[in-house]
């Protein structure tokens, strides 16, 4: 998908300064997730297995030093962190700005008809949850913005649930269209059913 990223932290700043100083074409970067236990002072930089490399569609320095980007996620990838650096923040800390191999990790590719299956179950499933959780007719919005594509169905279909990151970490990380098409929709059922479940008064 194509989102717009603000940059204001110190070590992204020069994550961005580096990035549009590439030679190549198109300029690009890794974003991946990191657990919200963040590691402390002399302990490894920790990030997920899987993240995304994003295209840079255009770059935006603000007078305050703060980048305005708009990016466009591309395929998953593979991570290994092979050099970490710490940059200084204006508070005197510093923050790890961390370089990785990245090796493309493709989502694996079940039998058609089976995906397809996967597909309709969870987009019927999406269909209810979104009447539920969003304003308007958003069946009506859905099929206008619905990918053809089973492959973009799936990335739909996980940008607009409304879950922690964790669980889209683990959306990113299933390992085949199917599997992420399913856990897509347990996810969802979960919500539904928390929401339907009555809620205890007070006495």
């Amino acid at each position: 998908m194509t989102i717009p990223l603000h940059v204001h932290e110190e070590r992204y700043k020069r994550l961005v300064r580096e990035v549009l100083a590439q030679e190549q074409e198109p300029k690009r970067f890794l974003i991946v997730y990191e657990p919200s236990h963040a590691p402390i002072r002399d302990t490894a930089v920790r990030v997920a297995r899987y993240g995304t490399v994003v295209h840079v569609l255009s770059a935006e320095e603000n007078p305050d030093g703060t980048y305005d980007l708009l990016v466009h996620g591309q395929e998953r990838y593979e991570i290994d962190v092979t050099r970490v650096v710490d940059v200084p923040e204006p508070s005197g800390a510093t923050r790890p700005l961390a370089y990785a191999e990245e090796q493309p990790a493709p989502l694996g590719r079940d039998d058609p008809n089976a995906e397809a299956i996967a597909a309709w179950d969870a987009l019927d499933t999406f269909r209810a949850y979104a009447d539920r959780r969003f304003h308007g007719d958003a069946s009506a919005e859905i099929d206008k913005h619905l990918p053809e594509d089973p492959f973009y169905q799936a990335s739909f279909i996980a940008a607009n649930i409304l879950v922690p990151s964790e669980a889209k970490q683990s959306l990113l990380e299933a390992g085949s269209l199917r599997e992420r098409f399913d856990l897509a929709r347990a996810l969802m059922l979960e919500r539904l059913e928390r929401r339907a479940r009555p809620r205890r008064g007070r006495a």
